[in-house]
């Protein structure tokens, strides 16, 4: 098979421990693009989140965001697709909210916010590690029950951060009834996306967009939130560093993302057929 597009997922793939993309990647993501060939990010990140990436991702046109609620195009600076929860979601997400001590991450028109008072404190919440890039990259709420009210109609993914796992648990129950997309990611993070959206739903779009059949792409992910992409993608990669559930389903497994496993999988899987 001859593949024309690759999407990357982003922490624990494409970026590696220090949250860098290294140059080996950066190098062969050029490659492929002199090639004609189309590498694309696949993210539970939003837009501002992918900024800080921006001058090494120069060759990257296309991003798959908010594991598959935005699909943008950075070239025209244009959403090219978009889908939003119904408000009774919203209210029930708000309830489990207020049964415990998290940290909520709403997004939004592919720009993202969070209450100001958790920004500083995300070791609470399981996230430290991603504090620094997170204050940079977020914008603060200092009213969650009035922003979700004025903006009740247009957000596109809510991310609730856990003191636990097993508060994660808790949040899980809740919701059981809750008819929407669902994704325990990192420690103890749920990732909440509208009914029938993840990162796979994002991919169809993007490619009716470029007129690719969806046999002709290559996903490489680590995580569950990569599951439902791997499995309609033509070929499914994971990281060493992935969990097993998504090695158990990968056609393929490439180096960890210390070691420059997207470089491989671009150059083995993408470049490949080119020549």
């Amino acid at each position: 098979m001859v593949y024309q597009l690759i999407a990357l997922d982003m922490d624990g793939t494409l970026l590696n421990s220090q949250f860098k993309i290294t140059k080996g990647c950066q190098e062969a993501i050029k490659e492929a693009s002199d090639l004609h060939k189309i590498v694309a990010i696949s993210t539970g990140r939003s837009l501002t989140e992918m900024r800080p990436y921006f001058d090494d991702l120069k060759d990257v046109r296309y991003l798959i965001l908010e594991s598959g609620a935005v699909v943008y195009d950075l070239k025209e600076a244009q959403i090219l697709y978009q889908k939003t929860f119904q408000p009774s979601d919203i209210y029930k997400i708000h309830q489990a909210y207020l049964k415990q001590d998290m940290m909520i991450h709403i997004f939004m028109n592919g720009y993202s916010y969070a209450t100001k008072e958790h920004m500083y404190q995300m070791d609470k919440y399981q996230m430290g590690k991603y504090q620094e890039t997170f204050v940079l990259n977020n914008s603060g709420i200092e009213n969650i029950d009035e922003f979700l009210k004025i903006h009740l109609y247009e957000i596109e993914k809510i991310n609730l951060y856990h003191q636990s796992p097993q508060l994660r648990e808790e949040s899980i129950t809740f919701l059981k009834d809750l008819d929407v997309s669902k994704a325990c990611v990192e420690v103890s993070s749920l990732e909440l996306s509208p009914k029938g959206v993840h990162k796979g739903v994002g991919l169809v779009h993007l490619c009716e967009e470029l007129q690719i059949p969806i046999n002709q792409t290559i996903v490489v992910g680590d995580s569950h939130n990569d599951k439902d992409i791997m499995e309609i993608a033509g070929l499914a990669v994971a990281m060493n560093n992935a969990i097993e559930e998504i090695k158990a389903i990968a056609d393929e497994v490439v180096a960890d993302c210390d070691h420059d496993g997207v470089k491989e999988a671009i150059e083995k899987y993408l470049i490949k057929g080119a020549d």
